[in-house]
């Protein structure tokens, strides 16, 4: 059985669009998660506390030691539907996985990807798809020997520039730095 709106109490609904009303959403979603979870398995879990202070790419991130799960604002805003039915139930996923199997688990592994088929009825897929083009302000050129040119993040090229390895997949030569360019639409950047 498959998540869906519907679970989310009916005073949060057909109240205006703002920012309140998307976060009050997005609380009642994970609340929703679960309660569906306690049935499912048949015991009470900690409440996950919820901070919309995420930036960058990632929609959403939980933090299964601490239960708490960052939500990044602006990709709820401009994708709430999906990030309710989606996003929601696989944060809420990392932290039952955790409480249920304990830390040593992989987080995208057997036991998070049977939470979301047999809890949620959802397909367990790593990545969103949503379009992050806005978050990104600046695109970092880098080289190789095959010369296919790749675009990094302003944080891969950080963490690049403090010492870590790139490697191309096609020429698997070392990505060196070449130049620093406004991202353009429709770009493949690398996160």
């Amino acid at each position: 059985m498959q998540l869906s709106l519907d679970l989310i109490p009916a005073d949060i609904a057909g109240k205006e669009e703002t920012l309140e009303y998307r976060e009050n959403r997005a609380r009642a979603a994970v609340d929703a998660c679960f309660r569906r979870a306690e049935i499912h398995f048949r015991r009470q879990f900690e409440r996950a506390r919820l901070a919309f202070d995420l930036r960058g790419m990632a929609a959403a991130v939980a933090y299964p030691s601490r239960s708490a799960i960052r939500i990044n604002r602006r990709l709820l805003e401009k994708n709430a539907e999906d990030f309710l039915l989606n996003t929601i139930p696989h944060e809420v996923s990392h932290l039952i996985a955790y409480r249920l199997h304990g830390q040593w688990i992989a987080p995208h592994g057997v036991e998070w990807a049977a939470i979301m088929r047999d809890v949620y009825g959802l397909e367990p897929l790593r990545c969103h798809h949503y379009d992050v083009r806005a978050s990104l302000t600046t695109a970092y050129r880098y080289r190789c020997g095959c010369e296919s040119g790749h675009t990094f993040t302003t944080r891969r090229h950080n963490n690049a520039r403090r010492g870590r390895l790139y490697f191309c997949r096609r020429c698997r030569q070392p990505l060196v730095f070449s130049h620093l360019e406004e991202p353009r639409v429709g770009r493949d950047i690398e996160a």
